[in-house]
């Protein structure tokens, strides 16, 4: 798409959005101010922010959790994009079968639902997996709930994702599934801060 085409294709939904907004006089306010308040972020977003940075990680991964884990290690790297609204999530490291694995993913606090919400998306699947969560009082624990498909199955299944802030230097992910009405531990990241 040539660039004059581009900028048309946004005016003219800046204009269909602008031509329904209602002016409320009484108030002195308008429908976009709802819009410009919901898309600051705020305190929820900064909870984030010892997740910021270059990362390496030791990964225990369980296809069976009665057997000893697949060990792995790599690195990470997250940074702030969109203004300070989602924390963006670069991942290498080696992949099964020799195979080098990628992996990208997008964090954030959608202010009109109220919680957290994460996309992740790597080589080692064509699915977008999408997940929403919450974060403890003390601001240092988040806990996200996601429904992926499970090809060995044949069904979607439950999981739940709990990343613990240790301190502004670590920090360890645990990603559990449901199997059977049972709810296992299959991988544990162990993420450490790089020295400057």
């Amino acid at each position: 798409m040539n660039t004059c085409i581009l900028r048309a294709a946004v005016l003219a939904a800046f204009l269909l959005f602008a031509g329904t907004t209602v002016v409320r006089t009484e108030e002195k306010t308008t429908d976009f101010d709802a819009y410009i308040k919901a898309a600051k972020p705020g305190e929820q977003h900064k909870l984030l922010e010892p997740l910021n940075g270059s990362w390496t990680y030791v990964l225990k991964f369980w296809m069976d959790p009665t057997k000893e884990p697949t060990v792995m290690k790599g690195t990470a790297e997250r940074k702030w994009v969109m203004g300070g609204r989602f924390l963006q999530d670069e991942i290498e490291g080696p992949g099964f079968g020799g195979d080098k694995f990628s992996g990208f993913g997008l964090t954030g606090f959608d202010n009109n639902q109220g919680k957290y919400t994460s996309m992740w998306i790597d080589n080692m699947t064509t699915a977008i997996l999408t997940s929403s969560g919450t974060v403890d009082k003390a601001g240092k624990v988040f806990t996200f709930h996601r429904e992926d498909f499970d090809p060995v199955l044949k069904k979607k299944i439950k999981g739940r994702d709990i990343t613990r802030v240790i301190d502004n230097d670590n920090h360890v992910i645990e990603m559990y599934k449901e199997v059977d009405g049972k709810e296992v531990k299959v991988m544990e990241i162990t993420c450490t801060r790089k020295a400057k």
